[in-house]
Protein backbone atom coordinates (compact mmCIF):
# COMPACT_ATOMS: atom_id res chain seq x y z
CA UNK A 1 0.00 0.00 0.00
CA UNK A 2 1.22 3.51 -0.80
CA UNK A 3 1.93 5.43 2.40
CA UNK A 4 3.97 8.39 1.22
CA UNK A 5 2.78 11.96 1.21
CA UNK A 6 0.80 13.26 -1.72
CA UNK A 7 2.04 16.68 -2.74
CA UNK A 8 -0.29 19.37 -1.47
CA UNK A 9 -2.53 16.97 0.49
CA UNK A 10 -3.29 17.08 4.19
CA UNK A 11 -2.30 14.15 6.38
CA UNK A 12 -5.91 12.93 6.69
CA UNK A 13 -6.41 13.19 2.92
CA UNK A 14 -3.22 11.25 2.27
CA UNK A 15 -4.36 8.50 4.63
CA UNK A 16 -7.86 8.40 3.13
CA UNK A 17 -6.47 8.27 -0.42
CA UNK A 18 -4.05 5.45 0.41
CA UNK A 19 -6.71 3.37 2.19
CA UNK A 20 -9.25 4.04 -0.56
CA UNK A 21 -6.77 2.84 -3.17
CA UNK A 22 -6.10 -0.31 -1.16
CA UNK A 23 -9.81 -1.04 -0.65
CA UNK A 24 -10.64 -0.50 -4.34
CA UNK A 25 -7.75 -2.83 -5.23
CA UNK A 26 -9.26 -5.51 -2.92
CA UNK A 27 -6.27 -5.47 -0.57
CA UNK A 28 -8.94 -5.28 2.12
CA UNK A 29 -12.07 -7.11 1.02
CA UNK A 30 -15.68 -6.45 1.90
CA UNK A 31 -16.35 -7.63 5.46
CA UNK A 32 -12.69 -7.56 6.50
CA UNK A 33 -11.35 -5.40 9.30
CA UNK A 34 -8.88 -2.60 8.64
CA UNK A 35 -5.74 -2.52 10.82
CA UNK A 36 -6.24 -1.00 14.24
CA UNK A 37 -5.90 2.74 14.67
CA UNK A 38 -2.66 2.14 16.56
CA UNK A 39 -1.24 0.16 13.64
CA UNK A 40 -2.37 2.75 11.11
CA UNK A 41 -1.00 5.59 13.23
CA UNK A 42 2.43 3.95 13.16
CA UNK A 43 2.17 3.11 9.46
CA UNK A 44 1.28 6.65 8.45
CA UNK A 45 3.05 8.46 11.29
CA UNK A 46 -0.28 10.13 12.00
CA UNK A 47 -2.29 11.37 14.94
CA UNK A 48 -5.57 9.81 16.04
CA UNK A 49 -7.32 12.98 14.84
CA UNK A 50 -5.97 12.57 11.29
CA UNK A 51 -7.10 8.95 11.29
CA UNK A 52 -10.61 9.86 12.46
CA UNK A 53 -10.91 12.45 9.70
CA UNK A 54 -9.70 9.92 7.12
CA UNK A 55 -12.22 7.36 8.37
CA UNK A 56 -15.03 9.90 8.11
CA UNK A 57 -14.12 10.56 4.46
CA UNK A 58 -14.08 6.83 3.66
CA UNK A 59 -17.32 6.24 5.54
CA UNK A 60 -19.00 9.06 3.59
CA UNK A 61 -18.08 7.25 0.36
CA UNK A 62 -19.59 4.03 1.64
CA UNK A 63 -16.26 2.18 1.68
CA UNK A 64 -16.02 1.45 5.41
CA UNK A 65 -18.23 1.28 8.48
CA UNK A 66 -16.99 2.63 11.79
CA UNK A 67 -18.41 1.67 15.18
CA UNK A 68 -17.28 3.16 18.47
CA UNK A 69 -14.69 1.02 20.21
CA UNK A 70 -14.31 -1.34 17.26
CA UNK A 71 -12.00 -1.60 14.29
CA UNK A 72 -13.31 -0.21 11.01
CA UNK A 73 -14.75 -2.81 8.66
CA UNK A 74 -14.74 -2.66 4.86
CA UNK A 75 -18.29 -2.13 3.64
CA UNK A 76 -17.68 -2.11 -0.12
CA UNK A 77 -14.85 -2.56 -2.64
CA UNK A 78 -16.28 -0.08 -5.14
CA UNK A 79 -17.66 3.45 -5.28
CA UNK A 80 -20.85 2.58 -7.15
CA UNK A 81 -23.24 3.72 -4.42
CA UNK A 82 -21.31 6.91 -3.79
CA UNK A 83 -21.15 7.78 -7.48
CA UNK A 84 -24.84 6.95 -7.98
CA UNK A 85 -25.82 9.14 -5.06
CA UNK A 86 -23.60 11.96 -6.29
CA UNK A 87 -24.91 11.83 -9.84
CA UNK A 88 -28.54 11.68 -8.72
CA UNK A 89 -27.98 14.74 -6.55
CA UNK A 90 -26.29 16.65 -9.35
CA UNK A 91 -28.63 15.72 -12.17
CA UNK A 92 -32.02 14.93 -10.64
CA UNK A 93 -33.41 18.05 -12.36
CA UNK A 94 -31.42 17.61 -15.55
CA UNK A 95 -34.43 16.96 -17.77
CA UNK A 96 -35.86 20.34 -16.80
CA UNK A 97 -32.61 22.30 -16.88
CA UNK A 98 -31.05 22.63 -20.31
CA UNK A 99 -28.14 24.61 -18.91
CA UNK A 100 -27.28 21.67 -16.67
CA UNK A 101 -27.52 19.33 -19.64
CA UNK A 102 -25.17 21.59 -21.59
CA UNK A 103 -22.70 21.48 -18.69
CA UNK A 104 -23.07 17.71 -18.64
CA UNK A 105 -21.99 17.64 -22.28
CA UNK A 106 -18.80 19.44 -21.25
CA UNK A 107 -18.14 16.57 -18.84
CA UNK A 108 -18.92 14.10 -21.62
CA UNK A 109 -16.38 15.74 -23.94
CA UNK A 110 -13.64 15.42 -21.33
CA UNK A 111 -14.50 11.81 -20.53
CA UNK A 112 -14.77 10.63 -24.13
CA UNK A 113 -11.61 12.36 -25.33
CA UNK A 114 -9.67 10.87 -22.43
CA UNK A 115 -11.12 7.40 -23.07
CA UNK A 116 -10.43 7.59 -26.82
CA UNK A 117 -6.82 8.60 -26.15
CA UNK A 118 -6.33 5.63 -23.83
CA UNK A 119 -8.12 3.24 -26.21
CA UNK A 120 -5.88 4.23 -29.14
CA UNK A 121 -2.82 3.16 -27.14
CA UNK A 122 -4.07 -0.22 -25.94
CA UNK A 123 -2.95 -3.36 -27.83
CA UNK A 124 -6.33 -5.04 -27.24
CA UNK A 125 -8.30 -2.12 -28.74
CA UNK A 126 -9.36 -4.10 -31.84
CA UNK A 127 -12.15 -5.83 -29.90
CA UNK A 128 -13.75 -2.47 -29.19
CA UNK A 129 -13.00 -1.27 -32.72
CA UNK A 130 -14.84 -4.25 -34.23
CA UNK A 131 -17.85 -3.49 -32.07
CA UNK A 132 -17.78 0.15 -33.18
CA UNK A 133 -17.67 -1.04 -36.79
CA UNK A 134 -20.75 -3.20 -36.23
CA UNK A 135 -22.62 -0.21 -34.78
CA UNK A 136 -21.79 1.99 -37.77
CA UNK A 137 -22.73 -0.78 -40.19
CA UNK A 138 -26.15 -1.07 -38.57
CA UNK A 139 -26.59 2.71 -38.62
CA UNK A 140 -25.85 2.72 -42.37
CA UNK A 141 -28.53 0.09 -42.93
CA UNK A 142 -31.05 2.16 -41.01
CA UNK A 143 -30.45 5.15 -43.28
CA UNK A 144 -31.97 3.27 -46.21
CA UNK A 145 -34.87 1.81 -44.24
CA UNK A 146 -38.37 2.61 -45.48
CA UNK A 147 -39.70 2.78 -41.93
CA UNK A 148 -38.14 6.19 -41.35
CA UNK A 149 -39.58 6.97 -37.92
CA UNK A 150 -38.62 3.66 -36.33
CA UNK A 151 -35.27 3.65 -38.11
CA UNK A 152 -34.37 7.07 -36.71
CA UNK A 153 -35.18 5.97 -33.17
CA UNK A 154 -32.85 3.02 -33.57
CA UNK A 155 -30.23 5.22 -35.25
CA UNK A 156 -30.26 7.62 -32.29
CA UNK A 157 -29.81 4.79 -29.80
CA UNK A 158 -26.94 3.33 -31.82
CA UNK A 159 -25.37 6.78 -32.04
CA UNK A 160 -25.40 7.00 -28.27
CA UNK A 161 -24.06 3.44 -28.00
CA UNK A 162 -21.13 4.38 -30.25
CA UNK A 163 -19.99 7.12 -27.88
CA UNK A 164 -20.90 5.09 -24.79
CA UNK A 165 -18.70 2.20 -26.00
CA UNK A 166 -15.69 4.47 -26.40
CA UNK A 167 -16.06 5.95 -22.92
CA UNK A 168 -16.82 2.58 -21.35
CA UNK A 169 -13.63 1.11 -22.82
CA UNK A 170 -11.70 3.10 -20.21
CA UNK A 171 -10.10 0.86 -17.58
CA UNK A 172 -10.55 3.30 -14.68
CA UNK A 173 -13.30 1.91 -12.42
CA UNK A 174 -14.34 5.25 -10.93
CA UNK A 175 -14.30 6.88 -14.37
CA UNK A 176 -16.64 4.20 -15.75
CA UNK A 177 -18.94 4.36 -12.73
CA UNK A 178 -19.39 8.11 -13.15
CA UNK A 179 -20.22 7.77 -16.84
CA UNK A 180 -22.57 4.82 -16.36
CA UNK A 181 -24.55 6.77 -13.80
CA UNK A 182 -24.74 9.83 -16.05
CA UNK A 183 -25.66 7.85 -19.17
CA UNK A 184 -29.48 8.18 -18.81
CA UNK A 185 -29.18 11.97 -18.89
CA UNK A 186 -26.75 11.83 -21.80
CA UNK A 187 -29.04 9.48 -23.67
CA UNK A 188 -31.89 11.94 -23.23
CA UNK A 189 -29.73 14.60 -24.93
CA UNK A 190 -29.16 12.38 -27.97
CA UNK A 191 -32.91 11.79 -28.19
CA UNK A 192 -33.50 15.54 -28.42
CA UNK A 193 -31.15 16.11 -31.34
CA UNK A 194 -32.30 16.06 -34.95
CA UNK A 195 -30.17 15.83 -38.11
CA UNK A 196 -30.82 16.00 -41.81
CA UNK A 197 -30.05 12.91 -43.86
CA UNK A 198 -26.94 14.61 -45.22
CA UNK A 199 -25.80 15.40 -41.68
CA UNK A 200 -26.28 11.76 -40.70
CA UNK A 201 -24.22 10.56 -43.66
CA UNK A 202 -21.48 13.04 -42.76
CA UNK A 203 -21.52 11.77 -39.17
CA UNK A 204 -21.06 8.18 -40.33
CA UNK A 205 -18.13 9.18 -42.54
CA UNK A 206 -16.51 10.81 -39.52
CA UNK A 207 -17.10 7.67 -37.48
CA UNK A 208 -15.31 5.64 -40.15
CA UNK A 209 -12.35 8.05 -39.98
CA UNK A 210 -12.23 7.63 -36.20
CA UNK A 211 -12.41 3.83 -36.44
CA UNK A 212 -9.54 3.80 -38.96
CA UNK A 213 -7.45 6.04 -36.71
CA UNK A 214 -8.13 3.74 -33.74
CA UNK A 215 -7.08 0.70 -35.77
CA UNK A 216 -3.78 2.33 -36.65
CA UNK A 217 -3.21 3.64 -33.14
CA UNK A 218 -2.97 7.24 -34.37
CA UNK A 219 -3.54 8.84 -30.99
CA UNK A 220 -3.31 12.50 -32.05
CA UNK A 221 -5.80 11.96 -34.87
CA UNK A 222 -8.12 9.96 -32.60
CA UNK A 223 -8.14 12.77 -30.04
CA UNK A 224 -8.74 15.43 -32.71
CA UNK A 225 -11.63 13.52 -34.32
CA UNK A 226 -13.23 12.70 -30.97
CA UNK A 227 -12.95 16.32 -29.87
CA UNK A 228 -14.61 17.54 -33.07
CA UNK A 229 -17.44 15.01 -32.83
CA UNK A 230 -18.23 15.60 -29.17
CA UNK A 231 -18.03 19.37 -29.57
CA UNK A 232 -20.44 19.12 -32.52
CA UNK A 233 -22.96 17.37 -30.29
CA UNK A 234 -22.70 20.12 -27.68
CA UNK A 235 -22.92 22.88 -30.29
CA UNK A 236 -25.99 21.26 -31.83
CA UNK A 237 -27.69 20.96 -28.45
CA UNK A 238 -26.79 24.49 -27.36
CA UNK A 239 -27.99 25.96 -30.67
CA UNK A 240 -31.30 24.13 -30.45
CA UNK A 241 -32.11 24.76 -26.80
CA UNK A 242 -29.96 27.34 -25.00
CA UNK A 243 -30.61 30.08 -27.56
CA UNK A 244 -34.30 29.74 -26.83
CA UNK A 245 -33.91 30.60 -23.17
Amino acid sequence: MYTGNILGGSKSNNIANALEKAILANEYRQGELLPSQKELAEQFNASSRSLREAFKALEAKGLIEVSQGKRAVVKSNNLDRFVESLSLTMFSQANQDTRLLSDLLEVHITLEVSAARELSRRPERLTTVKYLESIVSRMEQLLISEDRENAMKQFTQLDFNFHFSIVNSNTNIVFKSIYNNLSPQLNSIFERLTDSEEDLKKKLREYHYLIDALKEGQTDLVVALTLVQTNNIKHQFDSAYLVKQ
